[in-house]
């Protein structure tokens, strides 16, 4: 394992990323604060390595900027359509329920739900 690998897997297991979802450029700063030399095309091939190993999840962006996800348990997305904050949902039966409908083997999924969150809500009554 190289050592910017071993540094991506540090940042994930890190507080940095724990129960938060990072963009590329996100991991990328905080990386240069850890590993000055490292290149942007790196942080990139990793994260895309890291995704394809399962060890992190890859959640499409709408707005172009993918996010990264360190728990791969499966779970869903609520995503604030205001300040486009993202929070984990669990869905525990969801899995089995798209097999049993779909008749289909399914592998994984990807559950993004669209709401507008608390604090954005609270700020567009005032």
């Amino acid at each position: 394992m190289t050592k910017q690998k071993a540094l991506m897997l540090s940042i994930f297991r890190s507080d940095f990323c724990h129960g938060k979802h990072r963009t590329a450029d996100e991991i990328l700063a905080y990386a240069k604060d850890l590993m000055p030399g490292i290149s942007r095309a790196t942080v990139y091939n990793n994260l895309k390595e890291l995704a394809k190993e399962g060890i992190i999840r890859r959640i499409s962006g709408d707005d172009g900027a993918d996010l990264y996800d360190s728990d791969t348990a499966l779970h869903g997305h609520l995503i604030c359509s205001v300040c486009k904050g993202v929070r984990d949902v669990g869905a525990p039966r969801l899995f089995e329920d798209l097999k049993r409908i779909s008749g289909e083997d399914i592998e994984a999924y990807e559950l993004k739900l669209r709401y507008v969150c608390e604090s954005c809500r609270h700020q567009n009554l005032n």
